[in-house]
């Protein structure tokens, strides 16, 4: 049952996010349309759920005495996600997009379980490296400039 719940909150989140999507208004003409990669990734997000319910209903059931209860950690470790994700939010709004993508790409990667010391470190350089070329050079996308401050100022200087 409760697998068959969370599919269903996942598939819903994704579909929330498919809607959010359709939201970016289209691209000028030869230019790659902006909502391209949300757009993927509520779809995949929205598979999931729907993957996730599927294995719900064909999961055996398991009677009480096989099932041990053990608190799940999972709420504290998504809500902490969604809070370094509102956190990265503000400070690309605040401070352009390099210099928070170095500072939460440790972060982010530490949560999702990389513990190498020199794996975290080399994420704070290729992370911002990567996705810049990615996005702002190779599908055209404008990077957000900083309202506080933002580095890429001192770079194109």
């Amino acid at each position: 049952m409760r697998k068959l719940i969370e599919g269903m909150v996942i598939s819903l989140i994704g579909l929330s996010a498919v809607w959010g999507a359709y939201q970016i208004p289209a691209a000028q003409e030869g230019e790659t349309w902006a909502g391209l990669v949300p757009m993927i990734v509520a779809v995949c997000l929205s598979l999931g759920g729907a993957i996730i319910v599927i294995g719900g209903f064909t999961e055996s059931t398991i009677t009480k005495s096989n099932v041990s209860f053990r608190p799940s950690t999972t709420i504290i470790e998504v809500s902490g996600l969604a809070v370094l994700a509102f956190s990265y939010h503000y400070a690309i709004s605040a401070f352009g997009y390099l210099l928070p993508t170095a500072l939460v790409a440790p972060i982010a990667l530490y949560t999702f379980g990389v513990r190498s010391p020199i794996g975290l470190a080399v994420s704070i350089v290729l992370c911002p490296l990567v996705f810049h070329t990615i996005f702002f050079e190779l599908l055209g996308v404008f990077p957000p400039y900083g309202t506080v401050f933002d580095p890429l100022d001192l770079i194109r200087s």
